[in-house]
């Protein structure tokens, strides 16, 4: 018995045209770009009750196994792929119905969202201290749909991966040296203030969506480049799930209080020391630091640990407890010219604190960085 053409309509349309393996697009030609129906549907049971048909000895009745549940789209050579003897152990039935039933939710959420809904993929990647993180466009774009709803985008760039920026290659990143530093924030700069910029002025971004992984420092710069002239989602790595994603039932968000040590007189440097993932006891900062006006933010009735902020509105609230303190040193001290940041905290608020300092109106801020038990300057924000 033949595949009729509904079962057929339907497998191809569930599949979204597209080869449910590689995702090739299988309705144009890739030389000539002309319109073909290059895909072929393939039988997850075979088609045929008998030991020479691929997985064909599976109990499916015989009057299911031409019906779009058991049908695959596939590229020529996966489908011969699949089928050689040598391949069955492998890819079983189980196998390829999970592949299949995964890709096709997968399509058919994407395909469920407004384009007005769209998102702009930013991912920063770097490492910190010789150690990386997978951070790949599906990794982002799954975290997306997953957390927002939105279409996620990945625009202008000559291969689709759209603003990524990699410091997986600059050198000296264990060091970190002045140089190091420098060649960062020069690659944050030329995505940034050139092809976002550009993208934005052309109407071509309303809402980005942040990725990052790299040193603390760089963090803060690259938020610090992220201006209030768009909507901006910031997304980050939780240790507990190892995913990208926020929760889907986070635990009740956390408050932040706010504790300082500030002179009563207006002064030209204060310290401000967040302790939201770990703790920075106060015999660990610089000397010169010790006698200044001092800010520090915790959780609010808890430890610090890497799971305080685990949902949008952790972050909002750490946000909040953010501003309210730079506004306080606005108002109070009007000639602080340098605010020495030491940090402690997941990569949203790095991005955050970043994100929220406004050149116009707060004081420049020096983001320190720990290297050899000791903390350092690694960069300035003004």
């Amino acid at each position: 018995m033949a595949i009729s053409d509904t079962e057929r309509l339907k497998a191809w349309v569930r599949a979204g045209g597209r080869c449910e393996f590689c995702g090739n697009y299988l309705l144009e030609g890739k030389l000539t770009y002309k319109d073909f129906t290059l895909g072929e549907l393939a039988h997850i049971v075979g088609r045929d009750v008998a030991p020479g048909s691929p997985r064909g000895m599976d109990p499916l009745a015989k009057d299911k196994r031409d019906l779009a549940d058991n049908l695959m789209l596939l590229c020529r050579g996966e489908h011969n792929e699949i089928d050689r003897k040598g391949s069955l152990d492998l890819l079983t039935v189980g196998r390829l119905q999970t592949i299949k039933r995964d890709r096709e939710a997968w399509i058919r959420r994407m395909t469920g969202l407004s384009p007005q809904n769209g998102t702009a993929v930013i991912r920063l990647i770097g490492p910190v201290r010789g150690y990386e993180v997978e951070l790949t466009k599906p990794t982002a774009a799954e975290a997306v749909i997953r957390s927002e709803g939105r279409f996620p985008d990945f625009p202008l760039s000559l291969h689709g991966d759209g603003f990524e920026i990699d410091l997986r290659h600059v050198a000296g990143e264990q060091e970190a040296e002045p140089s190091y530093w420098e060649q960062c924030k020069r690659q944050i700069d030329r995505t940034l203030q050139h092809r976002l910029a550009e993208a934005l002025r052309e109407d071509a971004v309303q809402h980005v969506s942040v990725f990052g992984f790299a040193r603390l420092p760089l963090l803060v710069y690259f938020g610090s480049r992220l201006d209030d002239t768009f909507a901006v989602t910031i997304y980050q790595r939780h240790r507990r799930t190892e995913a990208w994603s926020w929760p889907d039932n986070p635990t009740p968000s956390t408050a932040f209080a706010t504790t300082s040590q500030a002179l009563s007189h207006d002064t030209e440097e204060g310290v401000l020391v967040l302790n939201i993932s770990g703790s920075i006891q106060p015999d660990e900062l610089p000397e010169y630091l010790k006698e200044l006006p001092r800010w520090v933010i915790n959780p609010e009735g808890e430890v610090p640990s890497v799971d305080v902020i685990d949902s949008p509105e952790a972050l909002s609230e750490f946000t909040n407890s953010l501003r309210s303190m730079l506004s306080t040193i606005e108002a109070r001290h009007k000639h602080m010219r340098t605010l020495h940041v030491l940090a402690a905290v997941p990569v949203s608020a790095a991005v955050a604190l970043g994100r929220i300092h406004d050149a116009h109106v707060h004081p420049k801020m020096a983001i320190y960085d720990r290297t050899d038990e000791r903390y350092t300057v690694a960069l300035e924000i003004s």
